[in-house]
């Protein structure tokens, strides 16, 4: 297969299923969001406006209104006062539920509305706010980033679907929830996960221990090393709000990473590079597709290609078979996606 970049989502979607990772990294065709997904990226806005107001606060200590032009929701204005009041975070709540819902297939009931509600409350008062972004020295809020590895195995040169020729260095993207400022010497990410404290390749747990050799982790860490190399000390902070069931029992973990970790982020980006390079015959989750997680979950299973009898991952695994990579990358492409190039969300 061919590979351009790595984001967390994309290394850890290959573990999940590799099929799913080729239609969507490889031959560019994106996946209708869940309702859960959805629910999580309106909770998850709010805590990116509330940043957002109090960075500028930071910045404009002086001014007694605190404004944020946000990509969703539009120009927020708020007075100081109003910051840190729950009036204020509902009407903010009901604004993400509303701009979001309106461009969804998904109806947001009272039910689900309140859940919403209910994971912000948390991500802002557990331990007494020590996740609440307006109680923090806000360094960066929600970074974008896209960092070329310069290692020679990064290096990729092939001729896309389109006829062109497509060289450069293998980049690592993606966006992060906050970076906080603890002192001088010392930056904090901190990632707010309202889904389940669970691994979906494996269906085990996420635990501390295994949190040290979290994908995301280590790459978020290398991020921040090339991002911001002024700082001597980076700690990096998941706060999971829901356990294995998807019931609330928040639970956060806290990682310092030192250089050696960067040497161990790239020995496995290495790896699963090459092996993602190598696989030219990508497996589903599921040959027979009987797995819940097919059958429910995957829009690939659930959608056809126009004029096509199959689903979307069942065609496309036949071509690979009868047909050969070169041909599936011509047939199948989404149109006008390009390989080499990743816009991160926000």
């Amino acid at each position: 297969m061919i590979v351009t970049y790595i984001r967390s989502s994309s290394y850890n979607n290959y573990d999940f299923c590799q099929m799913q990772y080729f239609l969507t990294y490889v031959l560019g065709w994106r996946s209708d969001s869940g309702k859960k997904a959805e629910m999580g990226t309106m909770a998850h806005k709010v805590m990116e406006v509330l940043a957002g107001l109090k960075k500028f606060q930071q910045d404009n200590p002086r001014k007694k209104y605190l404004v944020v032009n946000d990509d969703k929701c539009g120009k927020i204005r708020e007075h100081q006062d109003k910051l840190h009041t729950g009036e204020f975070v509902d009407r903010l709540t009901e604004k993400a539920i509303s701009d979001y819902a309106k461009d969804s297939r998904h109806k947001f009931y009272r039910k689900e509305r309140a859940e919403i509600r209910q994971t912000v409350e948390t991500f802002l008062t557990w331990n007494d706010g020590q996740f609440d972004p307006r109680l923090r020295n806000i360094y960066y809020p929600e970074p974008h980033f896209d960092i070329p590895i310069e290692e020679e195995w990064a290096k990729f040169d092939f001729v896309d679907a389109h006829g062109k020729q497509q060289t450069g260095q293998l980049a690592i993207k993606g966006t992060i929830d906050l970076v906080t400022l603890v002192n001088e010497e010392t930056i904090e990410v901190v990632d707010w996960k309202s889904g389940r404290r669970l691994d979906w390749a494996t269906g085990e747990e996420k635990t501390y221990e295994k949190m040290w050799g979290d994908p995301q982790l280590l790459l978020y860490f290398y991020a921040m090393s090339k991002m911001f190399p002024e700082f001597k000390y980076r700690i990096m902070s998941i706060f999971f709000y829901k356990d294995t069931e998807g019931k609330p029992d928040p639970v956060p973990y806290s990682f310092c990473f030192d250089e050696s970790d960067e040497e161990r982020f790239l020995e496995m980006l290495k790896n699963r590079v090459g092996e993602i390079k190598e696989n030219m015959s990508p497996k589903p989750v599921d040959p027979t597709r009987k797995d819940l997680k097919c059958k429910y979950l995957c829009h690939f299973y659930k959608n056809k290609f126009e004029g096509e009898s199959n689903c979307m991952c069942r065609s496309v695994e036949k071509s690979l078979k009868e047909e050969g990579m070169d041909v599936v990358l011509e047939k199948y492409t989404a149109p006008d996606f390009n390989i080499g190039f990743y816009e991160a969300p926000g």
